[in-house]
């Protein structure tokens, strides 16, 4: 059995630490949505996600799409965030960019109708990226646990599926699993506590919905089954999919990072701690990435 406790990350100034070293160009409401893909083509290493709300949300809706985008922006796999917004939204730019800054990670705010209008605000953006501290240069050891995984949907592993997760905390990391079929679930998209090391988060119905959720509640890296509706990756958190029935080798061998029994559970950790060393998932490669965040209610 491997008894690897350690993995090659980045370590933050604020001390956390990631498995991937990007900038984030964050929109906090569709209509930035140009603006955002402007910015984020001008720059090699920065990454961006659209999605269609942020507008006349109200209560709970509202807040959850709040601590959605503010869990992204402030992720440690992010070395800083330039905040876009219109100027005029329900979710505005600047309370996105108070809750990242509040969690002491490093981000700027940008908004539309401020800057004179949507090429002026990409040019303001271009130019924060640009200026954004490169630093950290090279990964460092560190200990595994430091390192949340998500667990998304794994329902068509069966047993094996907890097998995972049990191999997974018998090695140190801590584990976020998304369900709703365990007590004390955490809100959709908060924080895991620090010293918490297992932990349930509410699950949506949409695997990309999941995905997100897991992400902005902090976990570094994803695991998840793979089959014809679940294929998807994430711009910010490697996914890594892993097929369960035999006929999904031949059908899907290009979309996924293998079969279950390809390893034992303890192999796979071993595989999840390359990954968090910097080994592209397949997803990652081939860059199908989805983001979508859960919805409560209405938009007005």
């Amino acid at each position: 059995m491997s008894q690897t406790r350690e993995f090659l990350g980045w370590v933050r100034a604020n001390g956390q630490v990631g498995v991937r070293n990007h900038l984030l160009v964050l929109p906090s409401v569709v209509c930035a949505t140009h603006t955002v893909r402007e910015a984020a083509h001008e720059i090699s290493d920065a990454v961006y996600f659209e999605h269609p709300i942020g507008c006349a949300q109200i209560g709970r809706d509202r807040d959850q799409t709040l601590r959605t985008l503010v869990g992204m922006g402030a992720h440690p796999n992010v070395r800083d965030t330039v905040v876009i917004g219109l100027g005029c939204e329900g979710v505005p730019a600047e309370e996105v960019y108070q809750g990242i800054i509040e969690r002491h990670h490093p981000a700027q705010v940008i908004t539309i109708q401020a800057a004179g209008g949507s090429q002026k605000a990409a040019q303001k953006a271009i130019a924060a990226l640009r200026s954004s501290p490169s630093n950290p240069t090279v990964r460092e050891a560190v200990a595994v646990d430091r390192l949340i995984l998500g667990v998304g949907t794994i329902n068509g592993w069966g047993t094996q599926g907890h097998h995972l997760i049990e191999a997974c905390l018998d090695r140190g990391l801590r584990v976020l699993e998304g369900t709703n079929s365990r007590p004390r679930v955490l809100p959709y998209g908060a924080p895991m506590l620090e010293n918490v090391q297992y932990a349930a988060m509410e699950a949506p119905v949409g695997d990309s919905a999941l995905i997100t959720g897991l992400a902005a509640s902090g976990a570094h890296l994803i695991i998840a089954q793979a089959d014809a509706h679940h294929l998807g990756g994430h711009p910010i958190v490697p996914v890594m999919r892993l097929g369960y029935e035999e006929k999904q080798r031949p059908t899907l061998l290009d979309d996924i990072d293998g079969m279950w029994e390809d390893r034992t559970p303890d192999g796979w950790v071993d595989w999840i701690l390359e990954v968090a060393s910097g080994v592209a998932t397949m997803v990652e490669e081939m860059r199908t990435e989805t983001f979508a965040i859960e919805r409560i209610g209405p938009t007005l």
